[in-house]
């Protein structure tokens, strides 16, 4: 097992599509193919099945992907640390995300590249997307992990993560809708969720649009944690990023739901000025960063409530 296929792996993984993968890592489709049939090979299990679309991820390859992130981020990182020649990668590092990136994942990326670039230093700061993008045009930031809705012509983009929306509620409260719930089901519940300017309430006011239905939540919270605090205690319920419920999943403070078929997600991008120079040190950031996300949006995987299984009408 290679360094090179785990990381050909996890391109895989994340994008879903071969020829995708191939021009991310800058190789043709067919030296892909051959290392990832190499690894299928060498674990005796078919990672991913193949469709029109794409690629989906098999069970055996959830599995893979929960146990080589984490490793191949720390291979990573060592073999950067100690690439070009003992150079120490230097400069400043000036990031700007939304509120919900905030979690576990960022403090985890600070605190591993802090032990591998000591002499990088880090300013991280949050707000919504679109006021990170004025910071952003302004230079007052080198970049910014926001919400798709606000993506603008003139910046340059990079894919951060595509997970999905779960509804959420304390651990001991059930759901009086169907399972998996139905988007229209949510105007019967006692919600919490972001005020309008918030981009995850702008993807959920577009989707419930579509079906002719909107909410009129009497709380409204910007913050999150606090809202993954409030509804854990109580009976309300609210709609999550897929990364920011892992840890109450985890310690079984929350029980998460799925939406209906084709489900609910957002997409996050890191946008920077094309004018501007990307550093190594930003990119190695924005990419550690964008792994852990991706592991945390992952696990819920296995993480959500088994009593879906037996619900799910799919």
């Amino acid at each position: 097992m290679e360094l090179r296929q785990l990381s050909y792996f996890e391109c895989l993984y994340r994008e879903r599509n071969v020829t995708r993968a191939a021009a991310r890592l800058n190789i043709v489709q067919s030296a892909l193919s051959m290392q990832i049939a190499k690894l299928e090979n060498e674990l005796g299990q078919s990672l991913f099945e193949r469709n029109r679309r794409g690629v989906t991820p098999t069970v055996a390859g959830e599995q893979a992907y929960r146990l080589f992130a984490p490793l191949l981020e720390q291979l990573t990182t060592a073999r950067d640390t100690l690439a070009g020649n003992g150079t120490p990668v230097t400069g400043a590092i000036r990031i700007g995300l939304v509120a919900s990136a905030t979690n576990e994942a960022l403090a985890d990326t600070v605190a591993r590249f802090a032990v591998a670039h000591p002499e990088v230093s880090i300013h991280a700061t949050y707000g919504f997307s679109a006021e990170l993008v004025e910071q952003v045009r302004s230079g007052a930031l080198d970049c910014a992990v926001i919400n798709q809705n606000f993506v603008q012509d003139d910046l340059d983009c990079q894919d951060i993560l595509d997970e999905e929306l779960l509804v959420a509620t304390g651990a001991h409260v059930g759901l009086d809708v169907p399972v998996p719930v139905p988007l229209p089901a949510l105007a019967g519940l006692d919600l919490v969720l972001p005020s309008r300017r918030h981009g995850l309430r702008m993807v959920l006011d577009d989707a419930l649009r579509a079906h002719a239905v909107a909410v009129h939540p009497r709380l409204e919270i910007d913050d999150l944690s606090v809202t993954t605090s409030l509804v854990a205690r109580s009976r309300r319920v609210t709609v999550l990023p897929a990364s920011i419920i892992e840890p109450r999943l985890r310690d079984s403070t929350l029980r998460a739901y799925p939406f209906a078929r084709p489900g609910l997600s957002r997409r996050m991008l890191c946008v920077r000025m094309p004018d501007r120079p990307r550093t190594g040190a930003v990119a190695l950031f924005v990419d550690g960063l964008a792994t852990r996300l991706e592991t945390l949006a992952r696990s819920t995987v296995r993480l959500t409530d088994p009593d879906q299984e037996n619900n799910d009408d799919s």
